[in-house]
């Protein structure tokens, strides 16, 4: 079986500007969680959806995929992904994460 995270969070709209590329916040959450990810055993396959709210608010979404649970264990104990989901609820909202089975 394989299992999905996600991590959901949204950035209030005085600071979507950080989503621009170049900005720390879009470099961690399009490339940083996606290099720890592909640097971690069991990943199977990932990426990062944004979605414009009606009140100017950005939606963000990572997603990755991973071949079982202690995979997805490791990739979250990573001190870079500790950091980034520590530092997005301080600044921006909290993060809900969320584990999927995949069902084939």
């Amino acid at each position: 079986m394989a299992y999905v995270r996600t991590m959901t969070f949204v950035v209030p709209p005085e600071r979507t500007k950080e989503l621009q590329p170049g900005h720390n916040l879009f470099m961690a959450a399009v490339s940083g969680t996606q290099i720890v990810a592909q640097n971690t055993p069991g990943f199977h396959r990932g990426g990062v959806w944004m979605q414009n709210l009606p009140q100017g608010s950005i939606k963000v979404v990572t997603v990755t995929q991973w071949y079982g649970l202690s995979d997805i264990d490791a990739y979250a104990s990573t001190p870079m992904i500790r950091d980034f989901e520590s530092d997005v609820a301080r600044y921006h909202s909290t993060p809900v994460i969320e584990v999927y089975e995949v069902l084939s």
